[in-house]
């Protein structure tokens, strides 16, 4: 099998080796090489992978890498820092895009399937090679969905914001109503971390009526803006 590969190096010379006709497979090594290396095993291991999900895939067999694009980048690999902008990224390979949105499903599908198994304890440890908990960890992934989802829609793009803006809205609604009829409503300290001060916690309803109030507040602001524009043609 020959694949496109893409390598991000950092400033500690860590890499992260990226394969295009197999969206989401990489390998990391502690140089550029040692990543390329492990490539033909992270090819074989996540065809294995989209197969258990029904794709239809022949062996990969024997793995070729053509010439790498080899591109620098400021963020710290270690962390899982990822920025770089490979050429495939603006050009993927025939296939690779739907094949994307495939591997996208199985891989929520596989994350979901597993969280209601797992131990208890797993609330009160912090996750190995990260600084985060359980609970840090799945409000990680459901911000990192929407900053996702506006990195891949275009700066002009109205339409998609709104799409976003109603679908939010429709998912945490029915979670917020039935938190606030809880008979013991619970103060959580949610801890921003862009925030330097600390709240003074949380509750359902302290949540539904900032909703009701920011909504407003924007409201009004883009209102006043559209009436002044329209006013001065």
């Amino acid at each position: 099998m020959d694949v496109q590969v893409g390598v991000e190096v950092d400033d500690k010379g860590q890499s992260m080796a990226w394969v295009a006709e197999l969206p989401g497979c990489y390998a990391r090594g502690r140089t550029t090489q040692e990543a390329l290396d492990k490539i033909p095993l992270a090819v074989f291991e996540f065809c294995v992978w989209l197969q258990t999900h029904g794709e239809e895939l022949d062996s990969p067999g024997a793995v070729s890498v053509a010439r790498p694009e080899v591109l620098r980048v400021a963020s710290d690999l270690g962390q899982a820092e990822s920025t770089a902008l490979f050429r495939f990224d603006q050009a993927p390979p025939a296939g690779a895009a739907a094949l994307a949105l495939r591997a996208a499903q199985y891989a929520r599908a596989d994350l979901l399937e597993m969280l209601p198994r797992l131990h208890p304890d797993m609330l009160n440890l912090r996750l190995e090679g990260a600084n985060r908990s359980l609970v840090q960890t799945l409000d990680h992934l459901i911000l990192t969905d929407v900053w996702y989802a506006l990195r891949s829609a275009t700066p002009n793009n109205v339409e998609a914001r709104i799409y976003l803006l109603s679908v939010l809205r429709d998912a945490i609604l029915p979670l917020l109503a039935q938190a606030v009829d809880a008979a013991d409503p619970f103060v959580s300290q949610y801890a921003d971390p862009n925030r330097a001060e600390p709240d003074q916690g949380w509750t359902p309803f302290k949540a539904l009526r900032r909703l009701v109030w920011h909504d407003r507040l924007h409201y009004r602001q883009l209102s006043r803006h559209n009436e002044r524009l329209h006013a001065s043609r």
